[in-house]
């Protein structure tokens, strides 16, 4: 048993999988690889097929380090062919473009959700059997794309298409609106302008359907890496990011057209061959196969250069009857009789091992990804028809490039005769299709694409770290400042950036240092109404009415920084400020660690308690007035709260500016996917104070009530992310405010009950220093628990893991309390509370 072993998820159709029986066969030329196969039953002919016909190249145990396992359920042909129609075609342009999208959701990918689970659950049984090195999924396989991931593999995305396909929505200055033409449009490059508008809408309505469609994977999405038979030089210039590797052609080893058929070798070295091949799906109509018959036979007559002759591919659909392409074929009756032209059903000889042989000077095709790239690797000039999605960008590139003729421009989807004929006579004639052909043929040959596939498969399953970007070096074990300890009965350490101060009454400061600390403060504590009610006084100025009217239905209707992950407002400027080193300072704020953190992961924090303004999570893990930098180098983290704060005027930005998000889920589950030393998350984490408003309405001091049982959210989202669990709780956060009792008064009574019906829920009023909004000046020591590890579960996570890691963390909390409440002189007569 080899070291390394790959398994591929694919569909069976030929367009998708010659990739992936290519790389096949160079691993198993390797020797050093266990290659396993999952697809639908027709695969397995196709892959006996290269074992027998290649098993020269295979050393003596290959036969036991490959291996095929099928797939229950429909395929990709299967489903299609159940809709009734000849092809998924549409007309290029902005209609064209988004009726070929519906078409691909909806009938290419037109399995039942009853069909997709069981295909699903079926790769997912294959993966947990086979448990490979790394596993590469064809990108039309949604099943095994989805199970790749689910299932917490390093994965390998197999593209089929151009760059264009995977990069276009990367470019910078929202390029894919007014530069590039929207695959399905058919527009050439770069966009006239008069195209630009159609193609923006295009692109904008493509973008919503796919969206919504719930097959978006990003692409730095999950580990994986992007393989793809393009190269840079054959698509529009893009740039391309580092886990994309454009392969160039990956195609086929074929035996030589002598091999195969030996009559078919003579008949195609008697002369010029023009080869019709219009892909394995493609069956035309009676009235489009006698189109293309026309224009043949149109150019015949008109051929006056050296002698050609035609080998045409012409499939029935499955639906179809018997002699009903007979018209088509009597319009070219006398060149069949002459055998100047032949029509075939399917083709014994690989068209590969056809254009190899040098007489092919024309291939006529639709633009598939398979047919473009054998004729490019080969130096052939294009005549492309196409009649659906890639096909019509192929076509544009085909143009773009020199090296073909867009064949149906005036009439696709359909064909006509005298254009086609026109197009044939076109690259016929004209030898710079040929040169530029082979010109590019040549950069195809510095290294073939299947061996630079396959090399890199087997350099990520020995190497999974080499899925991401390179991580900056980050010692965790050298700090960038002195850090102190202080200890508990039991022996146990923790660290943090201060000297610590005997536990007891603060010394008194300067009186003026003192007086701004508190005017600082207080105004820090008051901007969830101060900074709202500063943006909506905008609106009684009238030169700044306006202005200030389309920033408030900016930000509650279109901005959305605090859920998006990006972190686009975010101010280490500010965060790291001399206005929170004096926040900290007031109480004063002290942040410690238990353990070190490895900026190579992901964490939850979970904070304790709520208290009346969580002071110690806005100070310590938001703003990093406490040293958190310097006790988790390497860690991003953000503090989530209510999203109604965010919809507010300049409390938005005040909040964003410090390091805060929104905590819906999706949010959660985005601040912990994006960005990172990676791309996809590696160091972040964010801290969401569990209890929420529960824990806030039964702050007050003397009490640590922790609201934990009902909550069970935070844990969804480390499952589902892989992120670790880290309990925090903040010794003092219930003591800086009072609680009031206001129901009994008659003046604030009335107004506590107005107050609370405008917010929707019960509020707990409190009260602080000089009996305003301002926290007494007491000790407030945020500790940071030991993390703890989470098995990441993306799909259906388990509901008995979800309650383990709960108790865990229940345990976790209720442990990092009692080992530190007497160090941070918590009375004996607090207790520690789980409340529902």
């Amino acid at each position: 048993m080899a070291d390394v072993s790959v398994l591929f998820l694919a569909n069976s159709e030929h367009g998708q999988t010659n990739i992936i029986l290519a790389m096949t066969h160079e691993l198993l030329v390797r020797g050093d690889v266990d290659v396993h196969i999952a697809s639908f039953p027709a695969l397995q002919k196709r892959l006996e097929k290269l074992l027998s016909d290649n098993s020269d190249a295979y050393n003596d145990t290959f036969r036991s380090r490959v291996h095929f396992h099928s797939l229950r359920g429909p395929s990709n042909t299967d489903v299609f062919i159940r809709t009734g129609k000849r092809g998924a075609f549409h007309p290029p342009g902005y209609h064209g473009a988004v009726l070929g999208f519906l078409s691909l959701c909806e009938d290419i990918w037109g399995w039942t959700e009853e069909e997709y689970v069981d295909i699903y659950h079926c790769c997912m049984d294959i993966i947990k059997s086979v448990q490979p090195s790394v596993i590469a999924a064809d990108f039309f396989f949604l099943m095994g794309r989805d199970a790749a991931f689910n299932a917490g593999y390093t994965a390998i995305l197999i593209n089929t298409t151009s760059l264009t396909h995977i990069v276009l929505g990367l470019q910078k200055g929202s390029a894919a609106l007014w530069k590039y033409p929207l695959p399905g449009t058919g527009f050439p490059y770069p966009l006239p302008w008069h195209q630009v508008p159609f193609n923006t809408l295009a692109v904008l309505k493509t973008a919503k359907m796919y969206h919504g469609s719930g097959r978006r994977r990003e692409i730095r999405d999950w580990h994986r890496f992007h393989l793809t038979p393009a190269l840079k030089e054959l698509d529009w210039p893009m740039d391309v990011p580092d886990n994309i590797l454009p392969c160039g052609p990956i195609l086929l080893p074929t035996a030589s057209v002598e091999k195969q058929d030996p009559e078919m070798a003579a008949w195609l070295n008697r002369r010029p061959t023009i080869l019709v091949n219009l892909g394995t799906l493609y069956a035309p109509d009676p009235q489009v196969a006698e189109n293309i018959a026309t224009g043949l036979k149109s150019f015949f007559d008109s051929w006056k250069g050296e002698g050609v002759q035609v080998l045409w591919k012409l499939p029935p659909h499955p639906h179809d009857e018997d002699g009903i392409y007979h018209r088509a074929i009597r319009i070219l009756q006398k060149e069949v009789d002459e055998d100047h032209a032949r029509i075939q059903s399917w083709f014994q000889v690989e068209p590969m091992a056809m254009l190899r042989t040098g007489q092919i000077t024309c291939s006529v095709h639709h633009g598939g990804a398979n047919s473009w790239y054998e004729a490019i690797q080969n130096g052939v000039p294009h005549v492309i028809l196409p009649a659906w999605q890639d096909c019509y960008e192929n076509a544009a590139r085909a143009e773009w490039l020199g090296i073909g003729v867009y064949g149906n421009r005036s009439r696709a989807p359909n064909i006509d005769g005298k254009e086609l004929s026109k197009a044939l006579f076109k690259v016929m004639s004209n030898r710079s299709y040929k040169d530029k052909s082979v010109e590019l043929s040549k950069l195809c040959h510095k290294k073939e694409g299947r061996v630079a596939g396959a090399e890199k498969i087997v350099e990520i399953a020995r190497n999974p770290e080499k899925m991401s970007m390179e991580m900056p070096e980050l010692n965790v074990g050298d700090p960038r400042c002195k850090l102190y300890e202080i200890k508990n009965h039991a022996g146990m350490a923790l660290q943090t950036v201060d000297p610590p101060k005997p536990v007891g009454k603060n010394s008194p400061k300067p009186f003026h240092i003192g007086i701004a600390e508190t005017i600082l403060v207080t105004a820090l504590c008051n901007t969830w109404f101060m900074l709202p009610l500063l943006g909506y006084s905008m609106l009684l100025v009238p030169r700044l009415r306006l202005i200030g009217l389309l920033y408030i239905l900016y930000i509650k209707y279109v901005a959305k920084a605090h859920t998006t992950g990006t972190l686009p407002l975010r101010n280490d400027t500010f965060r790291t400020s001399w206005i929170w080193k004096m926040f900290a300072a007031y109480f004063p704020l002290r942040l410690y660690r238990s353990t070190q953190l490895s900026p190579g992961k992901q964490y939850v924090f979970g904070y304790h308690p709520h208290g009346v303004a969580f002071r110690g999570a806005m100070g310590a893990l938001a703003a990093d007035s406490a040293g958190f930098s310097q006790l988790f180098p390497g860690i991003t983290n953000t503090l989530l709260v209510k999203d109604e704060f965010f919809y507010q005027p300049l409390l938005r930005e005040y909040l964003l500016g410090a390091g805060a998000g929104g905590v819906s889920r999706s949010s959660c589950i985005r601040h912990l996917t994006k960005n990172g030393h990676d791309g996809r998350g590696m160091g972040s984490a964010i801290t969401i104070t569990v209890g929420g408003s529960r824990e806030y309405n039964i702050a007050e001091p003397g009490t640590m009530g922790v609201v934990v049982k009902i909550r069970k959210g935070f844990i969804r989202v480390a499952v589902s992310t892989g992120a670790e669990l880290v309990p925090v709780i903040g010794f003092g956060e219930n003591e800086l405010f009072d609680r009031v009792d206001v129901k009994s008064s008659r003046l604030l009574g009335p107004l506590a009950k107005l107050w609370e019906w405008s917010v929707g829920h019960k509020v707990a009023f409190s009260t602080g220093r000089f009996n305003i909004f301002c926290p007494h000046r007491k000790p407030l020591n945020v500790v940071v628990g030991k993390p703890i590890p989470v098995q990441q579960q993306r799909y259906d996570p388990d509901e008995k893991y979800i309650e383990e890691l709960h108790f865990q963390y229940r345990v976790g909390l209720e442990n990092l309390w009692d080992d530190w409440k007497a160090v941070f002189g918590v009375n004996r007569s607090v207790k520690f509370e789980l409340v529902d």
